[in-house]
């Protein structure tokens, strides 16, 4: 009799071990199952059950409907959103059009020399709606590339560039704005040519970007220097800035964010989020940290050096 109910015991000790190591492993593979999934959202996935339990089964059922709200919610996400940009390229291209027109017909007066030269007050008010169009111009020229960048159709040439001639080429033609700004500029770049994979124009509109940001931000100066190491190409963009917290730094790259004391400065908010698009497009990156640099004028006590680093790979020229 007691032999019996030893017996009694050890099987059934024997079956709830075996279901709980069971649950355990089912438990486990459902996790690196929902850990896997986790990892690209995109894919109308679900749970399987590997192990008959009801409880179980109960618990994947209402893990599988989650999913299947996000999967519909991340749809319905990503079609608002292209509806957006869609949206934005087209406000923008109809804005585009009558502001060429409106800058062609104050060039062609600001020619007229006899005009201008009888009436210097409407001269002056000729200046001021050239600059403002020309402002407004380049604004609606943000907010068209940003939705570009945001079509699945907006393809990049890669192939073999000179980085080090564009970069270059880009610092000289921004002249005039970093010397209205008034901050000191100093270069560090090699006289020799500097092979990257990428493209010209994508290159040429992140330089102008990083430097149309330090020409409005910049407190005091701008350093740009070149590195080459271990196959990649990284251009730094250092310079001060004045009453930038960390939260700012973090958000720099988010479309349309501004810091709140630079709104009069004018602009998007688009002009960075635009340049790492650009960068991530040609397979480089883009991205900005607080560090400790020399500057020859730090007097307020809330300047801190913003580091701009953009790392693109290097190739030799075949």
């Amino acid at each position: 009799m007691y032999l019996f109910i030893l017996i009694v015991i050890i099987i059934a000790c024997g079956y709830f071990a075996f279901r709980y190591f069971s649950l355990i492993n089912a438990l486990k593979e459902t996790t690196m199952e929902l850990e896997d999934i986790r990892k690209d959202l995109s894919q109308n996935r679900i749970l399987h059950l590997p192990l008959p339990d009801k409880h179980l089964e109960n618990l994947l059922i209402s893990m599988n409907a989650t999913l299947k709200e996000t999967h519909k919610e991340r749809q319905s996400y990503g079609k608002r959103e292209k509806e957006f940009q869609k949206q934005i390229e087209n406000i923008s291209h109809d804005l585009r059009t009558p502001l060429t027109v409106i800058l062609g017909y104050l060039k062609l007066i600001d020619k007229s020399e006899n005009m201008l030269q009888t009436d210097s007050e409407l001269a002056e008010t000729l200046q001021i709606m050239k600059q403002k169009a020309e402002t407004m111009e380049s604004l609606v020229s943000q907010l068209y590339s940003f939705s570009r960048l945001g079509a699945d159709n907006y393809e990049l040439t890669i192939h073999e560039v000179d980085i080090n001639r564009i970069l270059k080429e880009t610092l000289l033609g921004s002249y005039q704005i970093l010397e209205k700004s008034g901050i000191s500029v100093n270069t560090a770049l090699p006289d020799t040519v500097v092979w990257v994979w990428g493209e010209e124009t994508a290159l040429e509109r992140v330089f102008s970007n990083l430097l149309q940001n330090a020409g409005r931000y910049a407190n005091s100066f701008l350093n740009i220097y070149l590195e080459e190491a271990a196959g990649k190409v990284i251009v730094h963009f250092e310079n001060d800035a004045k009453g930038l917290s960390e939260h700012d730094i973090l958000h720099l790259f988010d479309r349309f964010y501004m810091q709140d004391n630079s709104r009069h400065q004018g602009g998007t908010g688009l002009g960075l989020t635009i340049a790492r698009s650009l960068a991530e497009k040609m397979d480089g990156s883009l991205r900005a940290y607080k560090t400790d640099c020399e500057a020859p004028e730090k007097t307020a006590a809330d300047n801190i050096c913003l580091h701009f680093e953009l790392c693109m790979c290097q190739c030799g020229k075949h």
